[in-house]
């Protein structure tokens, strides 16, 4: 199935050509049936050789409802421009084009209608002027197609050139992330509320559930229908409508989205906009903004600081939340004048505080200065990550619409852990992170590990997120540029190296706890004596000849420990497994220096407890 829009000044006969295409009615409402004027959104469908299914939503053309006009516009990717030969090209047709243009509808046929009422030199000289009028734009080359829906003459020709039109569309994007734009909300009696749309970025099923954003209500798909027909499963690019259980049908309506998957929904935007119709984009103005089938009250701020009377980036702040993502389309009126203005392309939707001073508007100006192709989920994430320096994959994903597979496409993007990472950002991250470690190795040779609370800080001080550090120190060690060992981290082949004064030292405190035994007076007071520093009982404690005893005050020697365990071996294999009374006899020691030690016995696994007795291997 395929999804196409009329376009068109009123009374250019757009929904009577559609009821000739489709032969059904599309108006809904008994208004628009006895003034014969479309109000609101309309919808029919047909099969087109070839092509297939092709739904139409068929959009009002007056100027009082052009805001209907972009509900149904929005969410389209193909159009059926709407010219009257008798009129020729009127201040609406005008608008829905810049309109069209602005959401990048770039994929149209044109048909002129009403040719029953002119000559044929007049049709070819309307024609003739409405393809002149087109070449400059995105439309230029479009099918044009002479027809009249009273007479039937030209419809197999505009069926033909429809038909070749969505033929040559590219598939709807499936990136597991569906999101419908609601365009209609209502309650039917026995199944309750059921919204209708155009589903674009997934696949939805029966029994799935999704949310209502903005405001964030679980739901669950009871049943959908496309083109009135059950279906279990709707696809990207179908017109459905969802019956859901868990919203009413006055808690969701035109402008909210039904989506799966990861979406946020955000008040604040950066776009790239331009103005049209020799507009210009300032602070000034009651400005609303149309994306999706949402219509929100809005402020503009362009960032380059002054209003805009070219293309440029702007800050956008909406009056309520709205579920956007890189990319997508936008359409900026002054509600004032009741006129289009300009419209746009998201950049990032979540940019954080509006930049204040020249220096943080040009750092911005600067990040935008190079857009990538956002067309591409990799291009889109690129900017996203571009923007932050660093992003947590979830979050960076859902405001690119991207899948995780979009990652390893992405240029200028490092995935460390679950985040991703600017590629200049990683390289200076990591460069700070290793020269830490070596530095402290140069400065504290005979120390064998670096505590990594020391890259950690240094890396915070630089900007990297606190829940970046560790996957960050993690990825250094998978590749090889640090090592994990007993204490922390280490520069690869670093390989502790003692002073004399160290070597000195080290013999007077082990000489001094040997002969302690299992009584060591405190470490502190031990190395003092012995003019022990910190490094060197950090280097003693990593190769295992201090052994620090559960409290942290005092530690065995290695020699110490082994002769103690000896002392409870005999012990054992005189009379079998033994308590800690005579564990103490055994030792000749007290209870004060005989439970820590069994203590470390048993967590070392040395000893086994069982009660009030304990046994070794």
């Amino acid at each position: 199935m395929r999804v196409i829009c009329t376009a068109g000044h009123v009374d250019h006969g757009k929904t009577t050509l559609v009821a000739a295409l489709t032969g059904q009615q599309p108006d809904r409402l008994a208004e628009e049936q006895a003034r014969g004027l479309t109000i609101d959104l309309g919808f029919a469908w047909t099969d087109l050789p070839v092509a297939g299914t092709v739904a139409v939503v068929d959009l009002p053309g007056h100027e009082r409802f052009v805001p209907n006009m972009l509900a149904g516009a929005g969410p389209v990717r193909a159009a059926l421009l709407v010219v009257a030969a008798d009129e020729g090209w009127m201040p609406q047709s005008e608008e829905h084009l810049a309109i069209l243009e602005l959401l990048e509808i770039t994929h149209a046929v044109v048909a002129l209608t009403r040719i029953d009422l002119v000559d044929d030199e007049t049709a070819e000289i309307a024609a003739e002027l409405v393809a002149e009028r087109l070449a400059t734009t995105p439309l230029a080359g479009a099918r044009l197609v002479p027809v009249s829906a009273v007479t039937g003459a030209g419809m197999d020709d505009l069926r033909a050139a429809l038909a070749d039109l969505v033929a040559g569309l590219e598939p709807p994007e499936d990136a597991g992330r569906p999101r419908l734009w609601v365009d209609r909300s209502f309650s039917i009696r026995g199944a309750g509320t059921v919204v209708t749309g155009t589903l674009a970025g997934g696949v939805v099923q029966e029994g799935d559930t999704l949310q209502v954003q903005p405001s964030g209500a679980a739901v669950r798909v009871r049943g959908l229908q496309s083109l009135e027909q059950p279906v279990s499963r709707a696809h990207p690019g179908w017109r459905v409508a969802l019956n859901l259980s868990g919203v009413a049908a006055d808690e969701v309506g035109r402008g909210d989205a039904v989506v799966g998957g990861t979406w946020r929904s955000t008040t604040t935007v950066d776009a790239w906009c331009r103005p049209v119709g020799g507009g210009v984009l300032g602070r000034r103005g009651a400005w609303r903004v149309h994306v999706g089938t949402a219509d929100v009250p809005a402020r503009l701020y362009p960032l380059a600081g002054t209003d805009l009377a070219e293309a440029g980036p702007v800050r956008i702040e909406l009056d309520r939340p709205l579920p956007l993502v890189v990319g997508d389309r936008l359409v900026l009126r002054e509600s004032g004048r009741s006129v289009t203005v300009g419209g746009g392309v998201v950049l990032d939707p979540d940019p954080g505080p509006r930049p204040r001073g020249r220096a943080a508007r040009e750092a911005i100006l600067g990040a935008y200065a190079d857009l990538p192709d956002l067309r591409d989920p990799s291009g889109r994430l690129s900017l996203v990550v571009t923007r932050r320096e660093a992003t947590p994959e979830v979050d960076a994903l859902a405001m690119a619409d991207a899948t995780p597979a979009a990652v390893a496409a992405t240029p200028r993007v490092e995935q460390v852990g679950t985040w991703l990472v600017q590629a200049e950002a990683w390289k200076v991250w990591a460069r700070l992170a290793v020269t830490t470690v070596v530095g402290v190795h140069q400065r504290r040779p005979a120390l064998p590990a670096v505590d990594p609370t020391h890259p950690r800080g240094l890396l915070r001080m630089s900007g990297c997120p606190e829940d970046l550090c560790d996957p960050l120190l993690a990825r250094l060690v998978a590749e090889g540029r640090l090592e994990r060992v007993r204490g922390g981290l280490a520069a690869p082949g670093h390989e502790p190296r003692l002073s004399v004064a160290q070597q000195q030292a080290r013999l007077a405190l082990l000489a001094t706890l040997d002969s302690a035994g299992v009584e060591p007076p405190p470490l502190a007071e031990a190395a003092e004596a012995a003019d022990a520093d910190e490094d060197l009982l950090a280097v003693l404690t990593a190769d295992g000849q201090l052994v620090p005893l559960p409290g942290g005050d005092a530690a065995l020697s290695a020699g110490a420990l082994a002769a103690a365990v000896e002392v409870l071996a005999a012990l054992q294999a005189e009379g079998g497994p033994f308590t800690a009374a005579q564990a103490r006899d055994a030792l000749g020691t007290t209870r004060k220096h005989a439970l820590p030690l069994l203590e470390l016995l048993d967590a070392r696994g040395t000893t086994t407890r069982d009660g009030d007795l304990r046994r070794l291997p």
